[in-house]
């Protein structure tokens, strides 16, 4: 497993400086409407740098152990639990859109994995995608993807 957790966290070490370098070419500074295009692909860039690091110390710092599968067998199903609902969600994107298919899946995962209550599934799976509505198409003027369901209850086309 330890080859394995250090050979992700080269990729995402390299992968996060790739996205640093292209995220300098745009302006980080602040500007006169707010920080510049390129400030938030940066500071997540260089977020990703930092914990690909820790998982790279945290990789080495273990004894090497070859016979060790990556995913335990007691952690597939978990994984599935969590990775399957996803793949749906994007396999359905052109459908259900990122709000939409995003409270589905929060709603979906605190019920039946949390095991929450309507009441607080509810609140999490409407407040969060309308708080990143809000966010990223009122603030950052930046439209997601909305999907044909959203578009056809907004809009009507």
């Amino acid at each position: 497993m330890r080859r394995a957790e250090t050979a992700v966290a080269l990729l995402l070490l390299a992968g996060s400086i790739l996205l640093a370098q292209e995220a300098l070419r745009l302006p980080v500074a602040w500007t006169t409407t707010g920080p510049g295009s390129g400030f938030f692909p940066l500071a997540l860039s260089v977020g990703m740098a930092f914990n690909a690091a820790l998982i790279l110390i945290k990789s080495l710092r273990v004894p090497l152990n070859p016979g060790a599968p990556f995913i335990p067998v007691a952690a597939r199903r978990p994984l599935l639990i969590v990775s399957l609902p996803i793949v749906a969600v994007l396999a359905l994107m052109n459908v259900l859109g990122i709000y939409l298919g995003g409270a589905i899946y929060l709603a979906g995962y605190m019920r039946l994995v949390g095991h929450h209550r309507w009441s607080q599934v509810a609140l999490v799976a409407v407040g969060i995608p309308l708080a990143l509505f809000l966010l990223f198409e009122r603030w950052f003027l930046l439209p997601l993807p909305k999907g044909s369901v959203l578009e056809l209850l907004l809009y009507g086309r």
